[in-house]
């Protein structure tokens, strides 16, 4: 099933944003987040790990590439920054690869261009655009 879903929203609702795709994409292993820069791609997936019990200081894993979380039941969540990586090859080397459809895990991907390929089912992909200092623009599919 593949189906898309597109709204305007202010970042003050970001929440229900977030929950709106977490029960659209509930059966989802991997969820991808593509836009420019300060469009508000780790600001969502914060959000996202916040409301599935991830009570841990959460950061952007810019320069780490990845952060692991586990919530109280167990649930294992992978973040990526692929910002930075330049080739799916090094995301390969790198051994990251091994995250992706781990049984009873969620991944989220912020910069995700340079694995699509790798990125067969079970994905959700957002897109989110900057309008104004408040206001956000984001579609979402997942098939």
């Amino acid at each position: 099933m593949n189906k898309k879903h597109e709204q305007i929203f202010q970042v003050a609702e970001l929440a229900q944003v977030a929950q709106a795709i977490m029960n659209g994409c509930q059966h989802t292993a991997v969820i991808t987040l593509s836009g420019t820069l300060g469009a508000g791609k780790t600001t969502l997936a914060i959000e996202m790990l916040r409301q599935w019990g991830i009570t841990d200081e959460m950061q952007s894993p810019t320069y780490t590439y990845m952060q692991a979380y586990k919530n109280k039941e167990g649930q294992q969540f992978y973040h990526f920054d692929l910002y930075r990586l330049q080739d799916k090859e090094a995301f390969l080397f790198a051994g990251f690869d091994e995250f992706l459809y781990q049984k009873n895990s969620i991944v989220l991907i912020e910069w995700p261009d340079i694995i699509q390929d790798l990125l067969k089912n079970d994905v959700c992909n957002i897109q989110l655009t900057y309008v104004d200092d408040a206001t956000r623009k984001i579609s979402w599919n997942y098939k």
